[in-house]
């Protein structure tokens, strides 16, 4: 065979063995480092606070192994019936801290922990923060309390760090469609999480005057219980303030007594002395009345 021939033929098949290896090493590379999926349950569509799922608003959904949540739901029957409490997004894996606990009914109602209270307060575009408000938002109360005059009136905030669940009909943090479902840009209600004592103090100042919201960060949760302000305070003058337990400052008077005018310290008497009268001034102590007997005013009266 002519070495023309061999030499090419030796090379083709050298190069092809070494592809070959290449391929394999690259292929088994590949399977080692391949991403393990599992199915998760997720929504079909965007999901509300409150709504009951139903078998059509989720759906199985591949992901990484390592990204998913032990939380989540790999049967969709477990879903059905289930109420969320919070927005789930089209696509977002339905975890169970997302959920009401089995049993309860759809609706505000099952976004209310046990032990709390859902009430209502209405507002306007001023006492509810301009319609900044948002589910989810964390708000105090702040209250005018009006006393006999207005120099007794005092602001104070009654309840704090209460949990924004609805602002009008509007539970999911989605942001409203002005004119959807009756939906005002600003809404004229919103309902808040609170205790039974603190249902009752919002109740009362919404009957005695009008409170108003104050938005705070998220992330506060410190209550600090404010002293309130007066109208003296903000004028700057000082009153004084019976506090619980102490008794009011006392201010220390002092009587006056009205001046007397002076009683003056002689007397003018009349002489008559045969028939001529003369007057003659007789000195009396300070503030004595002439009074007495014509022999003690005689005395009184100097010697020839």
């Amino acid at each position: 065979m002519n070495w023309k021939t061999i030499v090419p033929l030796v090379v083709a098949l050298g190069l092809g063995g070494i592809a070959a290896k290449v391929g394999k090493d690259m292929m088994a590379k590949g399977r080692q480092g391949a991403v393990t999926t599992i199915k998760v349950a997720a929504a079909k569509e965007d999901l509300s606070p409150g709504a009951m799922i139903k078998e059509t608003d989720v759906v199985l959904r591949e992901l990484p192994a390592e990204a998913v949540s032990h939380n989540t739901f790999a049967n969709l029957a477990d879903l059905v019936g289930r109420v969320v409490t919070a927005q789930v997004n089209k696509g977002q894996p339905v975890l169970e801290t997302m959920l009401a606990p089995k049993g309860a009914l759809g609706g505000a109602q099952a976004m209310v922990p046990e032990g709390m209270r859902a009430v209502s307060l209405e507002v306007n575009e001023f006492s509810g923060v301009a319609g900044l408000l948002t589910p989810g938002s964390h708000v105090d109360i702040v209250q005018t309390i009006r006393g006999k005059d207005d120099s007794s009136a005092m602001a104070k905030t009654i309840v704090e760090n209460l949990t924004v669940i609805a602002v009008g009909r509007r539970m999911s943090t989605a942001a409203p469609i002005p004119g959807q479902d009756g939906e005002s840009a600003v809404s004229r209600s919103v309902t808040l999480l609170a205790t039974a004592e603190q249902a009752e103090a919002i109740d009362l100042a919404s009957h005695t005057g009008n409170p108003r919201l104050v938005l705070r960060n998220g992330m506060d949760g410190k209550v600090t219980g404010g002293k309130g302000v007066t109208v003296a305070e903000l004028r700057g003058t000082e009153t004084l303030v019976e506090t619980q337990g102490t008794k009011p400052e006392t201010v220390e008077t002092t009587k006056v007594e009205p001046v007397k005018a002076a009683s003056p310290d002689y007397r003018d008497v009349e002489v008559i002395r045969a028939g001529a009268s003369t007057s003659v001034r007789v000195n009396v102590p300070s503030g004595d009345a002439v009074a007495g007997t014509h022999e003690k005013l005689l005395g009184t009266l100097p010697k020839d």
